[in-house]
């Protein structure tokens, strides 16, 4: 999706009739499109600098030596091999803000064991993303759609 033409409920109905068209999602994938909870992503005020970002990074694939002890405590001298892929990044001058998307079906209630569940995963994304960017992170969060809300991480 172009992020810079979902600044209002049709640019994201346009958004989603183009992927269609250009055979990216199916008719069956593009009717399930909640399109009402991407405007409302879009209006936050993260949602607003993605659309007018210069350096943003989607589905980026990485893979990063890493001492095994970040991950296994057990572990002393051995290396892992971690791999992963980033839903969004935003590359600034002064850092790096990581935001990773959820579509379960959080509630108020689960929130907060998704958030514990998920953090791990964040974390070895800012782990890598500061390694091969070499910048700090501004913040890491999650993006729960079904309750439209950020989660900070770190």
């Amino acid at each position: 999706i172009c992020f810079s033409a979902c600044d209002s409920l049709e640019g994201i109905r346009k958004e989603i009739f183009r992927l269609e068209q250009e055979c990216l999602i199916t008719s069956e994938q593009a009717n399930t499109v909640d399109i009402n909870a991407l405007f409302t992503f879009f209006k936050s005020p993260l949602g607003k600098k993605i659309c007018n970002a210069k350096n943003v990074i989607r589905e980026f694939k990485f893979s990063v030596l890493c001492d095994a002890g970040q991950y296994y405590p057990d572990s002393t001298d051995d290396q892992i091999l971690l791999q992963g892929v980033v839903d969004l990044a935003l590359i600034e001058e002064d850092g790096i803000t990581v935001l990773d998307f959820k579509t379960d079906r959080a509630t108020e209630d689960s929130l907060y064991i998704l958030s514990e569940k998920y953090k791990p995963q964040v974390r070895a994304y800012v782990n890598a993303l500061t390694r091969i960017y070499q910048k700090p992170i501004k913040s890491a969060m999650l993006y729960f759609f079904s309750l439209n809300q950020f989660v900070d991480v770190i």
